[in-house]
């Protein structure tokens, strides 16, 4: 054989499209035939692959019905794991019931109100003497004030050392 004809069977070997008389070839050639030096691991491979391929291989008695009973059983096995639980069905078809009449409900409690006018609440009068509810408000605004005071007080010290930093900067800028 020639060796474009051998390295077409590999790769059809390689692709698992060989028959069984061209493997037979390939074993044929590699035992046989000085192969060049490209082809000395597919012939390793081939050979390994291929070297209990002349032996028969005693299969042991029973081992089809082993394999049968094992197969149904884990048939049977799936089966039961993949079955449907009908009790959790129904609860999630009762939830799924429940969950839309509770919507429709509250869709209606909604379409209802909002038709409806709502006013803020009046305030109501805390003081029954006007001449105690002036002294409140005095007191509070003389508080607001004092505070007021001291804000722009500190607001004035700050604008004062701003100042005073600006001025240092441009000294320093100047010199």
């Amino acid at each position: 054989m020639k060796v474009e004809e051998i390295e077409r069977l590999l790769a059809e070997f390689y692709e698992g499209n060989t028959t069984e008389s061209q493997e037979e070839a390939l074993r044929d050639y590699f035992r046989t035939t000085e192969v060049p030096e490209h082809l000395q691991k597919d012939k390793e491979i081939f050979l390994s692959l291929n070297q209990g391929a002349d032996r028969d291989v005693e299969v042991p008695a029973g081992l089809g019905d082993k394999l049968s009973r094992l197969i149904d059983e884990k048939a049977e096995e799936e089966q039961r794991f993949f079955r449907p639980n009908k009790s959790r069905r129904n609860w999630r078809w009762i939830g799924s019931v429940a969950a839309t009449i509770l919507v429709i409900i509250g869709i209606g409690y909604g379409v209802e109100n909002l038709g409806k006018d709502v006013c803020p609440p009046t305030p109501q009068d805390t003081f029954s003497d006007p001449e105690e509810a002036y002294q409140v408000l005095q007191a509070t605004l003389i508080e607001v004030s004092t505070n007021l005071n001291q804000g722009i007080a500190q607001v004035k010290e700050t604008q004062m050392d701003m100042k005073k930093v600006n001025q240092e900067v441009k000294k320093e800028m100047q010199r």
